[in-house]
């Protein structure tokens, strides 16, 4: 599976070609993510609900919501990532930064031409002007789901979070997953991934990453991130591109 990341500072495009797509169930904390297979089909579940994504379909996924994308045979799939603070200036400004970035990746990727990129834009369009960042039912749960995200190498067991709730550890697992769209370790593993990401962006080594962020197993490491990311680290590394500012 051939993957390159477009990175910006707001917005992150992934071109995937030739893959075989194993993304296991996941969610995303700080992106909203627009997607379209260009060629073959993927299953999507979200939330438990499984459907068909054959070529040229647009979806999106909001923060928080549990997903996996998995196929049968190599499909070439394009995602747009747009960080979610994004949601909240202003609207023309964030809308001439997506379609500048749709534009810069078709044509760094040598997309082919048809009604994608357009839904593409319609579908950012539409997030604007209906997502809103509301917050989980349980503010204590929404608080430590973002404590976890912000400081994933901490490695306190879930009955000792639950207990500062006085919660029992199952009533206190199930309202996380409400909150989060995964389970606590489950969440706390993506996080790591997710920040050990960042750090390789950065030009941190991939061993101090892994380090920095809780893992003491380098080979626990590589395993997550290739389930979460998709890549080996330092495949990710080799991978990166920036946009053209």
């Amino acid at each position: 599976m051939d993957m390159i990341f477009y990175i910006s500072d707001q917005i992150e495009f992934v071109s995937i070609k030739d893959g075989i797509l194993r993304f296991e169930e996941h969610s995303h904390s700080s992106h909203i993510v627009i997607s379209a297979p260009l060629r073959g089909r993927a299953l999507l579940t979200v939330g438990g609900e499984r459907r068909d994504i054959d070529a040229g379909t647009v979806f999106f996924l909001l923060p928080y919501e549990d997903h996996s994308i998995v196929s049968d045979d190599p499909v070439d799939m394009i995602s747009l990532c747009i960080k979610k603070d994004m949601l909240g200036g202003d609207r023309e400004r964030y809308l001439k930064l997506v379609r500048s970035a749709v534009k810069w990746s078709w044509e760094k990727e040598a997309l082919p031409d048809g009604d994608v990129q357009g839904r593409i834009l319609e579908a950012a369009a539409a997030i604007y002007d209906t997502y809103t960042d509301a917050p989980a039912d349980d503010e204590l749960l929404t608080g430590c789901r973002d404590d976890i995200a912000e400081h994933p190498e901490d490695d306190r067991d879930i009955g000792s979070l639950a207990d500062d709730l006085y919660m029992s550890k199952f009533h206190y697992i199930r309202k996380f997953k409400k909150a989060a769209g995964l389970t606590p370790n489950r969440f706390r593993i993506q996080s790591r991934i997710r920040m050990a990401q960042q750090m390789l962006r950065s030009g941190q080594p991939i061993t101090s990453a892994a380090l920095d962020v809780g893992f003491f197993d380098q080979s626990h490491f590589n395993k997550y991130f290739k389930k979460i990311v998709g890549v080996s680290p330092k495949k990710y590394i080799s991978s990166l591109r920036n946009f053209l500012q």
